[in-house]
């Protein structure tokens, strides 16, 4: 039998209390809009697998689609179904209420893998030719790079690389002027007489001067390498090298990440994919991607000359080389893998998550062997901690960490909804703070982040992966504001740990999971099972009755909860689409008594949810005699510990009472002074009472 838990929650009448909150992270949805007209989608690669496209069926939106500047929101996307696939840009002016979505439909058709729909030789998609787009604020032109797969000039002449820019001061022209004259035909090229061949994964980043930087990479998986170049608001600069994947065996490679800007600098986050990957004897002791890297600039990156430096501030030399001999390696910060790995080859499948906060926190989070791993630092920590599992984020979701002054979030879907989940800078306590609750699921996203708020572009999940009819799908564009507020007080709630029950019927397996509160919950709950737990009240009322419980698989989970021999039946258990994630299911309006109190749960879907605590919150207390403060008095406060009671009420019992609830000590007050010098420094509550009548105060022991 597992013990009982007495929680006891404390009234405080005639006093008021100053407590600076902690501040929490608030995002507000304030509008969804659709992109797409309607009749028409984005494309999506519907059907099976190396049959109608190679990789994954994501293409829209995928890789670097979104930019917002000066009030403007751009998104990229290809136009379903596969017999349209032209290149799309969507605009939407966010300075106006109620605006509409206007799009400009590009004659490029999306070339398929390796061409083959562009020469009729087959119908496979490809998910690697994402469209990047960039706005640069200098002179007000939109650049976009798309459709792109290590192809050479040989195969696509026309194809190979793909580059569109707009004339000068276009980006912001009224709605009726943004057609396709706005922008200069497509080119091969960012500056004639570079090489351009073998590019992919395009990324367009925007520097605080309104000048942009390109990135791609050259060559391919396993084997390439990234170039940057820079437009200074009137033309674009040579290629430069800033990682170098091509060398020798053992160590060729190639970096699997990305780049930003973010509080006035330029960082950079990847893991390494060695050449070996997928070769058990070759490998280099891990399969796909491993380790993670972080290097930074505090300049703008124009050329190779630009000063960058390690996580301990310690310039490095460019290009960037990566070796199997962490010793050699300048950049690594972790080898995920060696700590979390659980297969012989630990293998992570994909890019690292990761974020810097304004004030220079570093947060990765990365995926090793199917768990989630988080690695974070101050920056005054000298080394970064790590957790793995629990409600840490996913980011095989293809979202991002972003920051919010001291906040970091990442952007999931869960259950086909928009969900959000934070830790403090520094911390990996992570908790929800955002599930979307549309009618419609979405199948993937990317996400942007600008000021303080939060845009989210996705792609609805229509259910139909038939290629004649799946193949076309909706696309939406979500807009949040960040703010902090104050983390809420839960004086009036009462908690019970669900494993923590007085009785329980047999078998009843407690699980351990570190996103659990209390770090366990009921595991295997199956049907006709119940747990127990009897409580104590000394604040009779109405409550709300709150059940936290995981819940991945069933719309249909219910049980059957018994509070004091009031029967609620065939409660519906929330639907968490993760057994990581424990969220709320509440009856409202249930009595307490003053005294002891009965609630037990009884599972009738087998094995379809698993508790893990249980939270009752007053919404009206029963009225009670209070003492006249001005005839009752705890003093010195702060004492050493001894407290003297000034009071005219004879036969005064007394409860000491922490911040948590629970009652430490009690007893009754002798010659006028309670005795507290055995506890340690701290706040504390004192109850005092009699048949008839109680007060509460807020003490400090020193």
């Amino acid at each position: 039998m597992k013990k009982n838990q007495l929680v006891l929650f404390v009234l405080i009448v005639f006093v008021s209390i100053t407590i600076t909150a902690q501040k929490e992270l608030d995002v507000v949805l304030d509008s969804s809009t659709k992109v797409t007209p309607d009749g028409e989608g984005g494309l999506y690669f519907a059907g099976t697998k190396d049959v109608n496209y190679r990789f994954s069926q994501r293409i829209s939106p995928h890789g670097d689609c979104v930019d917002v500047v000066n009030g403007y929101a751009f998104v990229t996307w290809y136009k379903g179904g596969m017999d349209t696939r032209n290149l799309m840009l969507s605009r939407k002016n966010l300075n106006l209420p109620n605006s509409s979505w206007v799009t400009i439909e590009f004659p490029h058709k999306h070339v398929g893998q390796g061409g083959e729909l562009l020469n009729g030789t087959g119908i496979r998609g490809d998910s690697h030719n994402t469209a990047a787009i960039g706005v640069s604020t200098i002179d007000n032109t939109i650049h976009i790079l798309y459709d792109m797969h290590a192809y050479r000039s040989s195969s696509l002449p026309n194809d190979f690389f793909n580059y569109s820019v707009s004339k000068t001061n276009m980006a912001f022209v009224p709605d009726n002027e943004f057609t396709l004259d706005i922008f200069n035909p497509k080119r091969n090229y960012l500056k004639s007489g570079e090489d351009y061949e073998r590019m992919t994964y395009p990324m367009i980043h925007r520097a605080d001067d309104g000048s942009l930087i390109a990135r791609y990479r050259q060559g391919g998986s396993g084997n390439g390498d990234i170039l940057l170049a820079h437009y200074d608001g009137s033309v674009w600069s040579n290629n430069w090298l800033f990682h170098e994947g091509t060398l020798a065996l053992p160590n060729r490679n190639n970096m699997y990440g990305g780049e930003r800007f973010l509080n006035g600098k330029f960082y950079s986050g990847f893991s390494i994919r060695y050449s070996t990957n997928n070769d058990a004897n070759t490998s280099n002791g891990y399969m796909l991607n491993s380790g993670l890297y972080y290097a930074y600039t505090n300049g703008i990156p124009a050329n190779a000359s630009t000063p960058w430096f390690d996580v301990n501030d310690t310039s490095i030399s460019l290009p960037i080389r990566n070796n199997i001999d962490s010793n050699l390696d300048p950049v690594q910060i972790a080898q995920p893998g060696d700590d979390y790995g659980t297969d012989t080859f630990p293998k992570s499948s994909s890019d690292p998550a990761w974020t810097v906060t304004e004030n220079g926190a570093i947060h990765f989070v990365q995926r090793v062997d199917n768990r989630n791993v988080h690695y974070y630092k101050l920056a005054t920590d000298t080394n970064f901690s790590s957790n793995v599992g629990g409600l840490i984020p996913n980011p095989q979701t293809r979202g991002e960490l972003y920051s919010y002054k001291n906040h970091v979030f990442m952007v999931e879907l869960l259950g086909g909804k928009v969900n959000i989940k934070t830790t403090i800078e520094g911390q990996s306590d992570w908790e929800i703070v955002y599930t979307g609750t549309e009618s419609i699921d979405f199948d993937h996203f990317d996400a942007f982040v600008e000021s303080n708020k939060l845009y989210v572009y996705l792609m609805e999940d229509t259910g139909n992966n038939t290629p004649e009819v799946g193949d076309k799908r909706p696309l939406y564009f979500q807009e949040f504001t960040l703010s902090e507020v104050d983390a809420p007080e839960e004086t009036n709630n009462l908690s019970l740990e669900a494993e923590d029950y007085t009785i329980a019927s047999n078998d009843i397996n407690v699980g351990t999971s570190i996103s659990a509160s209390g770090g366990e919950y009921i595991d295997s709950f199956a049907s006709n099972q119940f747990i127990e737990h009897k409580f104590q009240v000394t604040t009779p009322g109405t409550y709300d009755f709150i059940l936290f419980a995981a819940n991945r698989n069933r719309d249909d989970s219910i049980m059957d909860i018994e509070i004091n021999g009031t029967l609620y039946d065939d409660v519906l258990i929330t639907r968490t689409f993760d057994w990581n994630i424990y969220l709320e299911t509440r009856i409202p309006d249930v009595t307490l008594n003053q005294g002891e109190n009965t609630v037990r749960l009884t599972q009738q879907r087998s094995l379809s949810s698993e508790p893990d605590k249980i939270e009752f919150e007053l919404t009206s207390a029963l009225s009670i005699n209070d003492f006249n403060a001005q005839y009752l008095s705890v003093y010195p406060n702060p004492s050493d510990g001894v407290f003297n009671i000034k009071s005219n009420n004879q036969n005064l019992q007394y409860n000491l009472v922490n911040i948590q609830g629970q009652v430490l000590e009690k007893g009754s007050v002798s010659q006028n002074k309670v005795d507290f010098t055995n506890h340690a420094r701290g706040i504390y509550f004192v109850e005092l009472s009699n048949k008839t009548d109680r007060f509460v105060k807020k003490i400090v022991i020193k």
